[in-house]
């Protein structure tokens, strides 16, 4: 009678503290919405005027995002096909949703790929080798193609981009975006250069005291990067699938960097859709060093130039739309599946509770 009474108090100890962490979860999310729209409401009062608008006009730009997101979903699916032969859409796009949440509310966007392995392997079922490399893939394909889109902009775009400061600007933050896909590849095809840069990292480390177990965290580090590279070059070696994956990438950023343009025709602006996108690019180069999240604060002043086409009043609520479309939706999006996610969990949780008492 005691053990049970000790676990009935254990039970309920947890159920509270699981009803704690969904209120601070939520408390989270509307903490981080406030905070970015702080940032974006606190200008002057005379650039938030009235504006007009036919909310149909949006349609475009609603389908692009919708396209831009399948795009991501589709790649994700087709490369746990590839690793795990499973064909689960679902999980493709929770998978999706979870590192875009994260990478939109964690700073410089790097919180999203260790979520999503936890969730492959919890939810999704895949195994642990398959699932440390799959967002891996997913991150670095995206990451590769906006740097390749970049690169063609810096090189062609000098006399279309309307910012020349955040022209300017592009070349540093060009840098800091092919540091990722550069590193993955460069440790993908150098592996023997790649082990020797790994262990004296970690032989420096354990020199300062921060790593204790040399041999050990050596063999696992090792390990971890041969999975990755080895893991890397399997796709690289499919052309078919490296041409899907890297096709559905550019195409999903194409998509994304043209919502600028289609808002602003949305509002009855005039702009070119080569220096709409183009400057989306620019600039989205030339902030990727802002720490906050969703690069909020630099983020709207920044894409306020691919607006100013439009009066102030317009302008502004414009470059709201679109940092609903390409920042509020992806957090929205990831807090309601979250939130499905605990609805399913308990559900089951009560489903084997039933049959448990049933059989007794």
């Amino acid at each position: 009678m005691a053990s049970t009474k000790e676990d009935s108090k254990s039970a309920l100890k947890k159920r509270r503290l699981k009803q704690v962490a969904v209120i601070l979860f939520i408390l989270f999310n509307i903490l981080i919405i406030y905070w970015t729209a702080s940032k974006e409401l606190t200008r002057d009062k005379e650039s938030v005027g009235e504006f007009s608008l036919q909310i149909w006009l949006l349609a475009p730009a609603l389908i692009a995002f919708l396209a831009h997101l399948f795009c991501e979903v589709y790649k994700y699916y087709i490369v746990i096909q590839h690793f795990s032969k499973k064909k689960d859409w679902r999980l493709a796009l929770e998978t999706v949703l979870i590192g875009r949440y994260y990478d939109n509310v964690t700073p410089s966007a790097i919180g999203g790929q260790p979520f999503q392995i936890y969730h492959m392997r919890k939810n999704g079922g895949i195994e642990k080798e398959h699932a440390d490399i799959i967002p891996v893939i997913g991150f670095i394909s995206m990451q590769a193609a906006f740097v390749t889109m970049s690169l063609l902009v810096i090189l062609f775009g000098a006399n279309i981009v309307i910012s020349d400061v955040a022209y300017a600007a592009s070349y540093f933050g060009i840098i800091l975006y092919s540091f990722s896909p550069v590193s993955v590849i460069f440790f993908a095809l150098k592996p023997k250069a790649a082990t020797k840069l790994t262990s004296g990292a970690i032989r420096f480390l354990h020199k300062l005291h921060i790593v204790r177990d040399f041999e050990k965290t050596e063999a696992m580090a090792l390990a971890r990067v041969e999975g990755y590279a080895s893991s890397i070059r399997r796709v690289i070696k499919n052309k078919k699938l490296a041409l899907k994956v890297m096709g559905l990438s550019f195409a999903g950023q194409i998509l994304l960097y043209s919502i600028p343009f289609l808002v602003v025709t949305a509002f009855g602006g005039s702009i070119g859709y080569l220096p709409a996108i183009m400057t989306a690019i620019t600039i989205q180069t030339a902030i990727s060093f802002v720490p906050t999240p969703g690069n909020a604060g630099v983020a709207e002043g920044s894409f306020y130039l691919v607006f100013a086409t439009l009066g102030n009043g317009d302008a502004f609520w414009a470059m709201l739309t679109w940092r609903f479309f390409s920042y509020y939706s992806f957090i929205i999006l990831g807090a309601l599946l979250y939130l499905n996610l605990g609805i399913e969990k308990r559900r089951r949780a009560l489903n084997e509770g039933h049959s448990a008492n049933s059989t007794k």
